[in-house]
């Protein structure tokens, strides 16, 4: 497996797999191709159906603003990957193709490119396999992932500052976020409501719903924030820190709790998807879900079996999930779905921490096959394309 800092990719929303890979694609063009006179990027499947409101167009035009370019969106062409992108790069008399596939999380893949085999950190590629290792090395899974990546905790470290930074600013702002669908943000009030109604039924999970909301809504205005899978998701683990710190866990445990947290995407991400144009929302939202139980069962100490039942269970009740935002905005489920999903990681955890972990009946290598193969068998309308469920609703 390779690093967990693929997991955590710092960039800016609303979407890792239509905002930070396609900026990712320009910027391997623009190395690769020198005195570039005019581009031509075309946009298919899910890139497509839903660029715009994803705001593709947003980034790619501010990343070539002083590049002559063209964006074609389209809709009909039948591809193989659903975010595939297609660059036509006129340069030095000459023209040239390059196709390029967003594969989610951030990450993308050049088609026919053969890139120098980096060595993979992970020998290990499941759980069952990393148990064992960590059973006979006598380790727990954060001194696992540590003896593989000894810089990780100045990364994580700067992770979680990012995160705070993009809580403070969506709790500290008003007015509509961007788009047509006109949808206020509400992180600030709820927030301030949590704070001062001694009604609300559980006022802690109020304020991390608050929390979750904050993070959404400055991603989905194309804020600076981080993966956790993906952009879509990255409101779900700054809603369980803020749990954490209620419960008085101190930062350096925190960011332990985030490199196990990693690994578990990563398991996820290698045996599975973690792309909702792939595999649905299950793979976005129920991977940060499940993430989030492993780094709370972490941080209270818990043991490698404890934490693998509690990733397995939030996954477990995640199957199915679809992705079908309306208009295409990573606004609507997607901003109430981050703060629902951060309560069911704690949720999941407080179930674990009840229940042997020996009377299990479904390891999580099982649950995250299952979820994959869930996820093929979704129908593409329900795999970030806005053609079915709720994205067929107009506001």
């Amino acid at each position: 497996m390779n690093s967990i800092k693929e997991i955590y990719i710092i960039g800016n929303g609303p979407s890792s797999s239509h905002t930070i890979g396609p900026l990712k694609a320009i910027e391997y063009i623009i190395s690769k191709y020198k005195n570039i006179d005019y581009i031509e990027i075309i946009l298919y499947g899910s890139l497509a159906l839903t660029g715009k409101g994803h705001l593709t167009d947003v980034i790619i035009n501010s990343k070539l603003k002083n590049v002559p370019h063209k964006i074609i969106f389209d809709y009909f062409t039948k591809v193989k990957h659903p975010n595939t992108m297609d660059f036509i790069i006129s340069s030095n008399n000459k023209n040239f193709k390059e196709r390029i596939y967003s594969i989610g999380g951030g990450s993308i893949k050049v088609k026919n490119q053969k890139f120098k085999k980096i060595p993979e950190i992970y020998k290990e590629n499941n759980l069952k396999e990393i148990l064992f290792y960590c059973k006979n090395n006598h380790l727990s899974l954060f001194q696992y992932v540590l003896i593989h990546e000894k810089d990780i905790l100045n990364y994580m470290n700067n992770v979680l500052t990012i995160m705070d930074d993009c809580v403070n600013r969506g709790l500290n702002k008003d007015g509509d976020l961007p788009g047509k669908l006109h949808v206020k943000r509400k992180a600030s009030t709820i927030y301030k409501e949590a704070l001062k109604n001694e009604n609300i039924l559980n006022k802690n999970n109020s304020i991390i719903m608050a929390y979750s909301f904050a993070a959404s809504e400055e991603n989905a205005s194309g804020g600076l924030t981080v993966t956790s899978p993906t952009c879509g998701s990255s409101g779900v683990i700054p809603g369980i820190i803020k749990y954490l710190r209620l419960m008085n866990i101190s930062n350096e445990k925190i960011i332990e709790g985030l490199c196990v947290a990693g690994l578990f995407g990563s398991i996820i991400k290698r045996n599975a998807s973690i792309s909702g144009a792939v595999a649905g929302c299950q793979a976005e939202i129920g991977v940060a879900s499940s993430m989030g139980s492993a780094l709370i069962l972490h941080c209270l100490n818990m043991s490698n079996e404890k934490i693998a039942q509690g990733a397995e269970i939030a996954l477990e009740h995640s199957l199915g999930l679809t992705c079908d935002p309306i208009e295409g905005y990573v606004q609507i489920p997607c901003i109430e779905r981050n703060a629902i999903y951060a309560l069911k990681a704690i949720n999941s955890s407080e179930l674990a921490l009840l229940i042997d972990e020996d009377s299990s009946k479904i390891n999580f290598d099982e649950i995250v096959k299952t979820m994959y193969e869930t996820g093929k068998d979704l129908k593409s309308g329900y795999k970030e394309t806005s053609k079915a469920g709720m994205s067929k609703l107009r506001i």
